[in-house]
């Protein structure tokens, strides 16, 4: 029982620094860059929630296969972990014309709210960074 404690200490530890480290960014995906597997993200839950299994290729992005209409202001809530915790990987939302809008971390765990600034439909995406494949699990709140 003491190790669950520890470990969620350090966990809600790394949380709570990453949250002060983490700069975001926008950049335009030419279409022929984005991976679609339809069996690789699964929104599983309806219009207010999400959960996701994969494993993301060394140096590609995986989207999800159905996008969802935001509001300007409007939020979206991502939450996940990955290994190895060493990558480098960008969590965010790619636009109706191909912009990803996306936060990066390399420390095995995102716990962030990205902000829409413009009303349109947004996809759920995952940018892996590094020379080898990660797997990728966590929930999306939209």
């Amino acid at each position: 029982m003491k190790v669950k404690t520890i470990f969620g200490s350090i966990l809600a530890g790394v949380l709570i620094i990453n949250g002060v480290n983490v700069s975001a960014n926008a950049a335009d995906i030419a279409p022929q860059n984005v991976e679609h597997r339809d069996h690789v993200i699964e929104l599983s839950l309806g219009r207010a929630s999400g959960s996701f299994n994969m494993t993301v290729p060394a140096k590609s992005i995986l989207r999800a296969d159905k996008s969802f209409p935001l509001e300007a202001g409007e939020t979206v809530t991502i939450k996940a972990t990955y290994s190895p915790f060493s990558a480098s990987v960008d969590f965010g939302l790619v636009d109706s014309k191909g912009k990803f809008h996306y936060l990066t971390v390399n420390n095995g765990t995102f716990d962030k709210t990205i902000k829409v600034d413009t009303r349109g439909n947004y996809v759920f995406a995952v940018r892996n960074n590094s020379s080898q494949s990660i797997s990728v699990s966590g929930y999306v709140k939209y």
